[in-house]
């Protein structure tokens, strides 16, 4: 007893020993070394303290997506080394986890399994012949289509009611820090810091679901103050980017129409009223001042509205289409049936000719044409858009059976409404913006598309007095 004693002390006593050497070394270190031994040190904890009853793939997905919501691109581009980002790192944890868990493992499940599967596996393909010649930037294109996989594994881990309702918190979560990040990057923009920097193509899907989310339930509780927060979060929109409007437009007209939440158009119309008699009133009192408004954005840009007058296709219109239609010709040029490839040049041609010389290198600007179709088409070519497009046509057919069955229904949840705005403006900010090349839009957007798919073919059983959801076939 003596004896285990004894080895119990100097066992402590050295533990303490090389902890102090550690730490002494920790001092000395670098200064980005010692800043990522730090930091994943603080996040190891956190992972440990957060939500114990969680698998921790679970909760490193659900810190990460608060991270996207508030922190936008400074957080999803937190690495210790490139190209192994946040997101790179919690997808290699939750497939891990995937596997590790064989009762779960579901690849052919639903339609959207299906061809996201093929979708990667010819993404795959291209990957093994484009690493060759491009490298690393070939990594790092082709995680437009391994973020799929986050569909995957998360189908798996909402099987698990506590991950769910838990996933529930953290949106409502996340839809407050989108509002704040966009608040941010409209009155604030300029002040960074590390780790924190808003992005449209993170906030724009969840400040449009948190709009979707306070009408639906507002009107529906008779609660004016979430109807007025509503308002106030799409008038933030309509001043942030075209996309935002043209996907809150979407979110809400399908809504009214699959869904059939017929109240909604009251609020929506009289938010388009406030809105105009704004500009109107605004007009009388300044008419510089309301000029500047409608035509000195990107909306103003986007219906070809220069200094007051209309001049035809200009502005954000015009370099978007001639950069799609760069890359078309180009493409069609060199490799219409394979692509281009990952790793490829598909911007520098047009970002030359439209920005100048000193812009030719798409790694400082940006390596995505703003299109998901375009972008897919570069660098896959026909074969991969016509994959990618049965994909979002599997996806876009299974948000209108979602919302056409549940909307209506006493079984609805917060999430379903969270969720269905979030992959629907996320659907349109793909074509318009990014949604599926970046790591702080794609990533919440495919967890998102998991919930409707497992909620929407997997329903929980009901009470008998409101009768039972039988599980949808998923062929």
């Amino acid at each position: 007893m003596q004896s285990n004693k004894i080895i119990q002390f100097v066992f402590l006593a050295l533990m303490m020993l090389l902890a102090m050497l550690a730490v002494s070394r920790l001092l000395e270190v670098r200064g980005d070394t010692r800043n990522v031994i730090l930091g994943s040190g603080a996040f190891v904890c956190l992972l440990l303290l957060l939500w114990r009853n969680v698998t921790m793939d679970a909760k490193l997905l659900f810190i990460i997506i608060l991270g996207y919501a508030l922190g936008g691109k400074g957080f999803a581009y937190l690495s210790p080394a490139e190209p192994i980002y946040i997101g790179e790192i919690a997808l290699s944890l939750c497939m891990l986890g995937w596997v590790c868990r064989p009762r779960q493992l579901r690849l052919l499940e639903t339609p959207v399994h299906r061809w996201i599967l093929l979708y990667v596996i010819y993404a795959g393909i291209h990957l093994i012949i484009d690493y060759s010649q491009y490298r690393l930037m070939a990594i790092r294109d082709s995680s437009m289509a391994y973020y799929g996989l986050f569909f995957v594994v998360c189908y798996s881990l909402f099987q698990q009611e506590r991950v769910t309702i838990l996933f529930e918190r953290i949106l409502k979560i996340a839809l407050l820090l989108s509002a704040l990040s966009m608040a941010w990057k409209l009155f604030f923009y300029g002040v960074t810091f590390p780790g924190f920097s808003p992005h449209t193509d993170a906030y724009i899907p969840l400040s449009i679901a948190a709009v979707l989310y306070l009408l639906v339930t507002g009107i529906e509780r008779g609660n004016m103050p979430k109807i007025a927060l509503a308002g106030i979060v799409a008038m933030a929109l309509m001043a942030t980017k075209t996309a935002a409007l043209v996907a809150l437009v979407a979110v809400i007209f399908s809504a009214i129409l699959f869904g059939r939440t017929t109240k909604l158009i009251i609020p929506a119309v009289i938010f388009g009223a406030f809105g105009m008699a704004a500009v109107a009133i605004t007009a009388f009192v300044d008419a510089d001042l309301a000029l500047e408004i409608i035509s000195g954005g990107d909306t103003g840009e986007a219906f070809g509205i220069e200094k007051g007058e209309f001049v035809g296709l200009s502005g954000t219109s015009e370099w978007r289409w001639l950069w799609w239609t760069t890359i078309c010709v180009d493409t069609m040029r060199d490799a219409p049936i394979w692509g281009q490839g990952f790793g490829a040049d598909i911007t520098g041609p047009f970002l030359e000719a439209w920005l100048g010389p000193e812009h030719a290198d798409p790694t400082g600007y940006a390596r995505y044409p703003h299109n998901i179709m375009i972008t897919v088409f570069g660098r896959l070519g026909f074969i991969g858009l016509a994959l990618f497009s049965m994909l979002f046509l599997a996806m876009a057919i299974l948000a209108m059976k979602f919302c056409r069955r549940y909307f209506p229904s006493s079984a609805r949840r917060d999430t379903d409404i969270i969720c269905y705005g979030v992959v629907v403006a996320g659907m349109i900010n793909g074509i318009l913006q990014a949604t599926y090349e970046v790591p702080y839009g794609a990533i919440t957007h495919w967890v998102c598309m998991a919930y409707l798919a497992r909620r929407y073919y997997h329903p929980e059983s009901e009470t008998a007095e409101n009768g039972s959801v039988e599980p949808r076939s998923a062929t």
